[in-house]
């Protein structure tokens, strides 16, 4: 192609039942309504003279199949979203076709189908699907040889139409666009694919008429059919009758893709320039005039879907500047189609090259927020070098992002889908379906922890089901809850559906946490480690009028046992639960507990009332947060409900915890309702 060169913590947890013992459900009203990210994120893959796929003509099938798995594995893993993949480079074909032979550049020889057999476009739509991206089928219209394509043998359309085509004197074949034969071939061709294959776009490169230097810098060799449009009869000038020539077979094969599949896009990707002088201060080539290319009528008109102009400048060489360029095609793009630039900067891997594919990506979102999105130039300049490829994942790229939606094909979202959850052990399992799943290409399910950001996860068609960790440790510390789960569908075209409450929290038994930086910790000194085997139960032995007043003594019992009289190395406590029921992080769970009687703590989860229960009685929301903490703690760490105890079961020196508190480990209560929980 192209002139200018050939969580993962996914939904990080699930948990919860808020705190002051009320339970929270997920059918809740959604106090604030999500949205994934929008942005086209596309690379070329080129088979022209084997410059990305495959590797060499003749490349064994499982070969093939591998290199083009690892291509795209790293476009998903790198959180692409659409692959622009070319299957005609030379009036041939990479799939099978009855118009066309088979590519050289994929056997070795023109018109030999692949041995054992198999469709390459059918693979890598397969494959590029199940990995969530879109492909976009990428054709050279009138290039019928290209000089590195092997021999023209008697399967090539040179030799099977050549009324069609005329050779240039550096080796090419070329496909005269003033002929209706050209056009209707080439109709023919698209339409073919359009028809058979689960395709998401049809793309054109910059290659027109061809460049100059393809015929040694001579005209292109027309004559004859030039000399028949005059006779007939022909007003235009020979440049207007050219561009007249590929306009016409534009228009018309817009129109002839959205008779056979609306949702499928037709995209363009012209040279950079329209003609010097637009903007101002622009040269040097001139698209209109040599390539008889008018790409400003075509995006003007919208007779495209998205329109790609390969913008293969950095941002500050002022004659060709990147944004100025950009700039002015956005003024130009009065259908308000999609403009998603083509960019390259090489393969040079310095951090200065890797910062100006940053800035493109970056300017390219500033300058149309509308319809984010770029293609790149090619994939093996991002597959290849590693620093660009680490700084767009870790960058621009480090969320996952849905295609731009284009409404102008459809407006129609796709219904809801149907969710449900099951709890097992320390994860939930989400499974959906869709009353029309023909409709659906992607799904996005929505994740929301107490007092943070919504965050997503896009997943592919055919997945159904997702199984996510209940509980999210952040490296700061604390523990987060999850308080809003959601799902949508998304169609071919980006639109994205209401989105499905899934119902979880009230299968999770557990109360929110206030981390060890919601009390002003002090850092732990270093201490015995340990796996806790068994749940004790204390209170904190001083009556506690405010709840207020909760996270100022949790760090008074810290700064005590911390200190001269008795040197603990932390808080004793594993959690702490105040009286409004909102509970606390102490100590590390696997760190030992400490206390001032005789029992040996080491295998004790620790878990405190706060106040004097031998005197005050527990409130409701402590009671509730204490039996859902049991709960969860139970699960989390695999401790059986049947250790449960408290203090004084292990100790002779104390009452703890308190006669208000003790009363239900005696009667059992609390033990019941923890096994409803867990049962539940």
């Amino acid at each position: 192609m192209h002139k200018i060169i050939l969580q993962t913590c996914l939904l990080i947890c699930l948990f919860i039942l808020a705190g002051c013992g009320a339970s929270r459900t997920s059918t809740k009203t959604i106090t604030s309504q999500p949205g994934a990210e929008r942005e086209f994120r596309a690379a070329w893959v080129a088979t022209v003279a084997n410059i990305n796929w495959p590797s060499k003509p003749g490349l064994p099938v499982d070969s093939q199949q591998k290199e083009a798995i690892a291509l795209l594995d790293f476009l998903k893993s790198h959180n692409f979203n659409a692959v622009v993949f070319q299957v005609r480079p030379q009036a041939d074909a990479l799939y099978q076709s009855s118009l066309e032979p088979w590519s050289y550049y994929l056997t070795g020889t023109q018109g030999k189908a692949p041995e054992p057999f198999y469709d390459p476009l059918q693979f890598w739509i397969e494959a590029a699907h199940d990995r969530g991206l879109e492909l976009h089928v990428w054709l050279n219209p009138y290039r019928a040889h290209h000089p590195t394509g092997g021999p023209v043998t008697e399967s090539s359309l040179v030799k099977r139409k050549p009324e069609l085509v005329v050779h240039l004197k550096e080796g090419y074949w070329w496909f005269d666009p003033s002929l209706e034969g050209t056009k209707a071939h080439a109709t023919a061709v698209v339409k073919d694919l359009v028809k058979r294959y689960d395709i998401d776009g049809i793309h054109f490169d910059d290659y027109f008429y061809p460049y100059p230097e393809y015929n040694k810098k001579e005209d292109f060799p027309d004559s004859t059919s030039w000399k028949l449009y005059l006779a007939g009869g022909g007003k235009l000038s020979r440049g207007d009758w050219r561009r007249e020539a590929v306009n016409s077979f534009i228009d018309n094969l817009y129109k002839e893709i959205k008779k056979e599949k609306k949702h499928v896009k037709f995209g363009l990707s012209p040279f950079g320039i329209w003609r010097p002088g637009y903007p101002e201060g622009i040269c040097c080539f001139d698209q209109y005039e040599v390539l008889y290319a008018d790409a400003k009528l075509w995006l003007n008109k919208g007779w495209i879907d998205y329109f790609s102009p390969q913008l293969y400048w950095p941002i500050t060489r002022m004659n060709v500047s990147f944004p100025v360029l950009l700039g002015w095609w956005k003024d130009e793009n009065t259908k308000a189609r999609h403009l998603w630039p083509g960019i390259n900067v090489g393969a040079d891997t310095s951090a200065r090259n890797v910062t100006e594919v940053m800035n493109q990506v970056m300017v390219s979102r500033g300058m149309l927020p509308e319809s984010k999105g770029v293609i790149h130039w090619s994939i093996g300049q991002v597959f290849r070098n590693a620093n660009i490829a680490k700084s767009l994942v870790d960058g621009p790229y480090k969320n996952g992002a849905l295609v731009p939606e284009s409404k102008w094909l459809d407006k129609k979202a796709p219904t809801r889908p149907r969710a449900t959850s099951t709890l097992t052990g320390d994860s939930i399992s989400i499974n959906w379906s869709h009353p029309q799943e023909d409709d659906v290409f992607r799904w996005v399910v929505y994740f929301k922890y107490d007092g943070g950001n919504w965050n997503y996860k896009i997943l592919n068609r055919k997945e159904r089901g997702l199984t996510v960790p209940v509980t999210l440790t952040p490296a700061t510390g604390g523990l987060k809850v999850l308080s809003e789960l959601l799902i949508s569908a998304v169609d071919r075209v980006g639109n994205e559906s209401e989105k499905t409450p899934i119902p979880f929290s009230d299968q999770v038994p557990f109360t929110n946490i206030v981390p060890r930086s919601g009390w002003s910790a002090a850092g732990p000194k270093p201490f015995k480690q340990h796996t806790p085997v068994r749940i004790t139960v204390h209170h904190e032995g001083t009556k506690l009028e405010l709840t207020a007043n909760a996270a100022r003594k949790i760090k008074a019992i810290q700064t005590w046992g911390m200190g001269p009289d008795r040197n603990w190395a932390d808080i004793p406590y594993h959690f702490l639960i105040a009286p409004d029921g909102t509970v606390y992080e102490g100590r590390n769970v696997n760190t030992v507990g400490e206390t001032a009687t005789e029992y040996d703590p080491e295998g004790h989860l620790l878990i405190t009332c706060l106040g004097n229960l031998e005197v005050q009685e527990v409130t409701p929301q402590q009671l509730s947060s204490l039996t859902k903490l049991i709960a969860y703690c139970s699960r989390k760490y695999h401790i059986p409900i049947k250790t449960l105890a408290t203090h004084r079961d292990y100790s002779k020196q104390t009452t703890c915890p308190g006669k208000n508190l003790y009363t239900y480990f005696q009667n059992g209560s609390i033990k019941q309702q923890v096994e409803q929980l867990l049962k539940n």
